[in-house]
């Protein structure tokens, strides 16, 4: 070993023990980091090791890293949101899969959207409700169904 490798090892070694930085030992040489990726020490609070190469993010998608806060992996392509539908990503938060569409809402009525809190699937019809009497939409809160009519109140 010559000078500088001995004193770079001591150097890192000092870092650690005042605990400026993390070290591991990656194929007998310590290296900054909490983890190997090969031979190179990364830190997995930025890093990910993907297929033997450090990339920014915390997954992997093929050769590329990502941060699954922000993105999701769909068939092999890095795209915005948390989950996939088909091809495309999406943000469970505000939209839905209807039949490998992405559309607006919580829920899907047949290939269309809708959410759950203001509507209802009535017979593969989207209406205004919490449940369905028949075809048609009501608030249960509000309403009750009687023989598939909507009545006032909360008895027939």
């Amino acid at each position: 070993m010559n000078f500088k490798v001995i004193l770079s090892e001591v150097l890192l070694l000092l870092l650690i023990k005042l605990r400026f930085c993390e070290a591991v030992t990656c194929n007998g040489m310590i290296k900054f980091g909490n983890a190997c990726c090969g031979n190179e020490g990364y830190y997995t609070s930025l890093h990910t090791c993907c297929n033997g190469f450090i990339k920014l993010g915390n997954a992997c998608c093929g050769n590329e890293g990502y941060y699954t806060s922000l993105h999701t992996c769909c068939n092999g392509v890095i795209k915005l949101g948390n989950t996939c539908c088909g091809n495309e990503g999406y943000y469970t938060s505000l939209y839905t899969c209807c039949s490998g569409v992405v559309k607006l809402g919580n829920a899907c009525c047949g290939n269309e959207g809708y959410y759950k809190s203001l509507h209802t699937c009535c017979n593969g019809v989207i209406k205004l409700g919490n449940a369905c009497c028949g075809s048609q939409g009501y608030y249960t809160l509000l309403f009750v169904c009687c023989n598939g009519n909507i009545k006032l109140g909360s008895h027939c």
